[in-house]
């Protein structure tokens, strides 16, 4: 199952990307403010409600990658809030109950560094930076989150003369597996493993590339990752996006490791 790029998100690159003075950034400024009515309008009716033609409308829903209206609202329609973000505990809270809720959500923090940290294999780090080393190619796939800390790590190494391919959207990171070669390093950061399973075709590309995959992960199914070649554990609670911030931390670990042992062929 391909997992499509959110809407909200192409609408918001497009924001931070084009000419402020260019027609697609109006377009896409208008759409974000009348995003929650898309659903229920026709593209005649949200053409007029953001003052264009239907027809630049249409345009642009096409640059997006959508081949028609119809796909574009279904889209929209079925985009997933920030509420799935959080536990039962969090979503009925009031504000009175955000001391200990907070309180709750900072051990698991600390809990989360703590086992990750106990569960460090040095030997693996040590063949993971080799192999960052010494490989030609290397990506960073991930959903939502995990490519703005790819955007991190990606800048990172290019401070250390590697250069990281990233993907910000799943039909880039698509295209990018594909013009990977056989020996190419892939970092594939999913907390809970779903990129695994929402985007089997760019693992199935992956793995007729035979590239090494490395994956950052509390998921340790064994059937979710049978085409991973090494398996950085990180977590054991993100109820309430707590994993986040761990992931980041393995993502550290692993540009430290890199320094330490590999700087000194960049001097």
């Amino acid at each position: 199952m391909a997992m499509q790029t959110p809407v909200l998100s192409l609408l918001l690159r497009e924001i931070n990307v084009t000419n402020k003075k260019g027609s697609s950034y109006d377009i896409a400024k208008a759409l974000m403010q009348h995003y929650h009515e898309i659903p229920s309008l026709t593209i005649h009716e949200l053409a007029d409600t953001c003052f264009i033609s239907s027809a630049s409308l249409s345009r642009f829903i096409r640059m997006l990658g959508f081949d028609h209206y119809t796909e574009f609202r279904n889209a929209c329609q079925k985009e997933i809030g920030i509420e799935v973000d959080y536990s039962k505990e969090v979503s009925k809270a009031s504000i009175d109950d955000m001391r200990p809720i907070l309180k709750h959500y900072t051990e698991n923090i600390k809990n989360n560094i703590d086992f990750t940290f106990q569960q460090l294999d040095f030997k693996q780090l040590e063949r993971i930076t080799k192999k960052m080393f010494e490989a030609k190619e290397m990506a960073f796939f991930g959903l939502e989150f995990a490519t703005l800390l790819g955007q991190h790590f990606q800048v990172k190494m290019a401070s250390m003369n590697k250069l990281v391919r990233l993907g910000l959207t799943y039909e880039e990171q698509k295209v990018i597996a594909a013009n990977l070669h056989e020996g190419a390093l892939v970092f594939v950061a999913s907390l809970e493993g779903g990129y695994f399973y929402r985007n089997d075709e760019v693992m199935e590309i992956l793995k007729e590339k035979h590239v090494t995959i490395v994956a950052m992960t509390m998921n340790e199914n064994t059937k979710l990752m049978k085409d991973v070649d090494e398996i950085l554990i990180c977590n054991k609670e993100n109820s309430n996006t707590e994993g986040r911030i761990t992931l980041l931390y393995m993502i550290e670990i692993l540009l430290m490791y890199y320094f330490v042992n590999y700087q000194m062929y960049n001097i």
